[in-house]
C-alpha cells in the first residue's frame, strides 16, 4: 500500500495507459480521480478502482478544454482533502503527410498532448503545495526521441513533453514536487490499435524495430507510473522514463 493515504488525478482514465494506471495506483491505497469523456469506460474503470479497495471520483470532462480545469481540481481536492499526484495521459493522434497538416489538426494536437498537461499541472501544484510535496508525471513517448513517418504533429508535441518536464521539474524542486514523464513503446492501447488497423504492415514495421518484439501492456506503463508516483523514486526528477521494449537501443 504504498499509495496509502494518497490522492491522485489521473486523465484519460477510460481505457489504455491511464485506466492500468488509474486502478494500479487505487491496488496501493490510493483515492483516484478518474477524468476522462468516455463515460462508459469511466464506469469501468470505477468498478476496478473499487473491487481494488479505493474511493473514486468519476468526473466525465474534457480534460484539455482549460474551462474545466480548475472545476475538477476543486471537486478532487474537496472530496479527499487535497491532491498528491497527476498523471496526464490524455493524447491525440493526426496522420498525415506534413504539407498536407492543416493549422486546426496541428492546433488541437499541441492542446491536447501539450497545452493541457503544462496547465493542469499549474492548477494542482498549489495543492500540492498545500501537503508539503507531491509528484506529476506526464505520458511522452519514444516519439518524443525519434520519428516515423506521417505523424509530425504527434512526434513534435512529444518532444514538446520531454523538454516540459526538465523545465517543471527544475522550477518546482523547491516545492518538493517532483516532475517526470515515462516514454512507452507501441503499447496495447484502444488509440494506438485504431490506427493501425488501416495499415496492419506499419505495426508490423514498427514492431521489427523492438528488441523484445512485441507491443507493451497498459499494466507495464503503468508500474513505470507507479514508481514515479511513490517514495521509491524520492530523489527521481526531471528524468524522461523510457519503457519501450528497446526501441531506442535498436
Amino acid at each position: 500500500m504504498i499509495l496509502k493515504d494518497k490522492t491522485a488525478i489521473v486523465t484519460g482514465a477510460a481505457s489504455g495507459i491511464g485506466r492500468a494506471t488509474a486502478v494500479r495506483f487505487a491496488r496501493e491505497g490510493a483515492n483516484v480521480a478518474l477524468v476522462d469523456m468516455n463515460a462508459a469506460g469511466l464506469a469501468e474503470a470505477e468498478a476496478a478502482c473499487g473491487e481494488a479497495g479505493a474511493k473514486s471520483l468519476v468526473l466525465e470532462r474534457d480534460a484539455a478544454d482549460p474551462g474545466v480545469m480548475d472545476a475538477l481540481v476543486a471537486e478532487t481536492a474537496r472530496a479527499f482533502g487535497g491532491i498528491d499526484i497527476l498523471v496526464n495521459t490524455i493524447v491525440h493522434r493526426v496522420r498525415g503527410k506534413f504539407l498536407d497538416i492543416t493549422i486546426e489538426e496541428f492546433r488541437r494536437v499541441l492542446e491536447v498532448n501539450v497545452t493541457s498537461y503544462y496547465f493542469l499541472t499549474q492548477k494542482v501544484v498549489p495543492h500540492m503545495i498545500e501537503r508539503g510535496g507531491g509528484s506529476v508525471i506526464h505520458i511522452s513517448s519514444q516519439l518524443g526521441f525519434v520519428v516515423i513517418p506521417e505523424y509530425s504533429p504527434y512526434c513534435t508535441s512529444k518532444g514538446a513533453v520531454v523538454n516540459m518536464t526538465r523545465a517543471l521539474a527544475f522550477e518546482l524542486a523547491d516545492r518538493n514536487i517532483r516532475v517526470n514523464s515515462v516514454a512507452p513503446g507501441p503499447t496495447d492501447t484502444p488509440g494506438i490499435n485504431r490506427g493501425f488497423q488501416e495499415d496492419p504492415q506499419r505495426l508490423e514495421n514498427l514492431l521489427a524495430d523492438v528488441p523484445m518484439g512485441r507491443m507493451g501492456r497498459p499494466e507495464e506503463i503503468a508500474e513505470v507510473c507507479l514508481f514515479l508516483a511513490g517514495d521509491a523514486s524520492s530523489y527521481v526528477t526531471g528524468h524522461n522514463l523510457v519503457a519501450d521494449g528497446g526501441y531506442l537501443a535498436h
